[in-house]
């Protein structure tokens, strides 16, 4: 008896050891007005280059090391950026929230003509951006653990011009997110597919097109084929 619980308390340390070594960290990404969740958005380790998707309740798990940046986009959203220290990660779930977009009526009126959702947002998103280079007043993204909360925003770049490049490059990356959630969408892959609840979160975290192909593949057509093809992988997996 002696022996087995040894071992068992052998086994037991190396799990919680491997399970910090990955260092998984769990979250919930909402909506910064009504607090609801934000389903299937994208959550990306930009030192990583991993990217998860969150689920119905917007939760979502990622593998995180102190100082790595995370980035948030969502469909109808703007995008933010945080880096995480020590602290957050002591945490068991930490609490995210983006700001939704809002378009004037005047910009949908006399500039969005003939342009598609993603290009409305993605054009409030960069007038926002572009602003924020100048005169930042309030972060989008705050982090909240048992009511104390911090905010942490892209705008901490100074305006150096080699701080400001780095900066663009995480907007631009983010609005790559943004356009495989707009082009890849829950809606367009039950249509096609018949999934639902979490096979259908399953389906869309695994077989996630890349930005590069969805560029070269720019009808609903060429993503009703590709859904298809990985069904049928994803069914031999099931």
């Amino acid at each position: 008896m002696r022996k087995i619980a040894l071992l068992l308390v052998f086994v037991s340390s190396s799990y919680i050891l491997t399970a910090q070594q990955k260092n998984i960290v769990w979250g919930y990404l909402k909506d910064s007005i009504i607090k609801e969740p934000i389903p299937l958005a994208s959550v990306t380790n930009l030192n990583t280059k991993q990217t998860v998707m969150t689920s119905h309740t917007g939760r979502f798990k990622i593998q995180l090391t102190e100082n790595q940046l995370l980035s948030f986009a969502a469909v109808g959203y703007h995008f933010d950026t945080s880096t995480f220290h020590a602290i957050h990660l002591q945490r068991d779930t930490l609490s995210l929230f983006l700001a939704p977009l809002t378009r004037s009526l005047a910009n949908v009126t006399v500039t969005a003509r003939g342009m598609n959702a993603y290009q409305l947002d993605s054009m409030e998103r960069r007038k926002d951006f572009m602003g924020d280079r100048v005169n930042y007043t309030k972060p989008a993204l705050d982090i909240s653990n048992s009511g104390a909360g911090i905010g942490i925003s892209i705008d901490r770049f100074s305006k150096h011009e080699k701080d400001k490049r780095k900066a663009f490059a995480f907007f631009e990356a983010n609005e790559r997110e943004e356009y495989i959630n707009y082009r890849f969408p829950a809606s367009l892959v039950t249509k096609y597919s018949g999934l639902k609840d979490d096979a259908l979160e399953d389906f869309m975290q695994r077989y996630r097109p890349s930005y590069e192909w969805l560029r070269t593949h720019r009808t609903e057509e060429d993503l009703k084929y590709y859904i298809n093809d990985k069904l049928k992988e994803f069914s031999k997996r099931q």
